[in-house]
C-alpha cells in the first residue's frame, strides 16, 4: 500500500540534510528554486554542504551568505541581468569555498553517469579549453576502441540529496513540471533522497493527463512539502514569474538585515507579508 510521504519543511530539512552533505538544487536561475528550502536551512545552521545545480541564482548567494556551503558545483551562479552574486563573488575571493568548474555538459554527464551506475562518461568538447587546469578529477584519454578521437573521461555525480521545486505533486512524491525540465528529473532519479518542494497537491490519478505525466518518480523521495509560492523570488511557471523588485532588494541589503526580515521568521505566511503579500502576488502571478 502506497504511504503519504507529506511532511513540514521544517521536518523534511531536518530528517534529510546533514551537514557536509552534497545538495542538489533544481530548477535555473531565477526559475523554479527551492528558495523556502534554502531558507529553511539557513534557519537550521546546516554546514559545509557541497551544492551542485545547474545554473545558480539568489539561493546560491545566500547560501554562502549565512555560512552553510564548503563547495559549489555549477556553470555559472550569478543574478542574470541584475548583476553579480556579490556574496558568491565575495567567497571565492576570500577562498572561504571551493568552486568546482563545470559546464552544462559535464553536470549532466555526472548526473548520467550516477544513474548509469559507471565511474565516468566520455566528453570530445571540453579538450583544448582550460577546464583540466583547473579540474584534478577529469583526465583526457584515447578512445580505447581505437578510433583515434581523444575524449574526457567526466567523473559521475552522486548526490546525497536533491531538492526540486514543482508546481504539481501527488501525495506519494510524484512530481510534474510543466515546461522546461532541465536537470530535475536526473536529480530525482540519482539521489539517495530527494525533497520535493511543490506549489499544489493532485490526486495520484490526475498525474496521467498532466502534460509531462510524473517526470520525477516517487521511488526516491522522501519528502513531499506543499510550499505555495515556496520559490519566490524565483518563477514557477504556469504559476508566477520571477519578483524583480524582491531580488534587487535583496541585492542593496546587508546579509544579516536580510536575514532578520526574511529569514528568521516564524513562518513561511510572515515571510510572503514581509515580501510584499497581496500586492506582490497580485504582481507575480500569470
Amino acid at each position: 500500500m502506497l504511504q503519504s510521504k507529506l511532511l513540514s519543511l521544517e521536518e523534511a530539512i531536518s530528517t534529510y540534510i546533514d551537514d557536509g552533505d552534497l545538495v542538489g538544487i533544481g530548477g535555473l536561475s531565477f526559475w523554479r528554486k527551492p528558495i523556502a528550502a534554502c531558507r529553511e536551512i539557513v534557519r537550521q545552521g546546516k554546514k559545509k554542504l557541497s551544492i551542485c545545480t545547474f545554473v545558480g541564482g539568489i539561493e546560491i548567494d545566500m547560501l554562502i551568505a549565512a555560512g552553510c556551503v564548503s563547495e559549489v558545483r555549477s556553470s555559472f551562479v550569478g543574478m542574470e541581468v541584475f548583476g553579480m552574486a556579490s556574496n558568491y563573488r565575495k567567497a571565492i575571493q576570500q577562498g572561504t569555498i571551493k568552486v568546482s568548474e563545470e559546464s552544462e555538459a559535464s553536470i549532466a554527464l555526472g548526473l548520467k553517469a550516477s544513474y548509469l551506475k559507471v565511474p565516468f562518461m566520455p566528453l570530445k568538447g571540453i579538450i583544448g579549453t582550460d577546464f583540466n587546469k583547473v579540474r584534478k578529477d577529469i583526465k583526457q584519454f584515447d578512445d580505447p576502441l581505437g578510433s583515434g578521437t581523444q575524449l574526457m573521461a567526466l567523473p559521475k555525480i552522486d548526490l546525497d540529496v536533491a531538492i526540486l521545486h514543482v508546481p504539481y505533486a501527488d501525495e506519494y512524491g510524484n512530481g510534474n513540471i510543466t515546461g522546461a525540465v532541465w536537470l530535475d528529473s536526473d536529480m530525482a532519479k540519482t539521489a539517495k533522497k530527494t525533497i520535493i518542494i511543490c506549489e499544489k497537491i493532485v490526486e495520484l490519478e490526475d498525474m496521467i493527463h498532466l502534460p509531462g505525466k510524473a517526470q520525477l518518480p516517487m521511488q526516491t523521495t522522501k519528502a513531499l512539502v506543499k510550499v505555495p509560492f515556496g520559490a519566490h523570488p524565483s518563477s514557477v511557471y504556469p504559476l508566477y514569474t520571477f519578483d524583480a523588485l524582491h531580488i534587487q532588494n535583496y541585492m542593496k541589503m546587508d546579509f544579516q538585515d536580510y536575514k532578520k526580515d526574511f529569514i528568521n521568521l516564524n513562518n513561511h505566511a510572515q515571510y510572503l507579508d514581509n515580501a510584499g503579500g497581496s500586492q506582490m502576488i497580485l504582481n507575480i502571478l500569470l
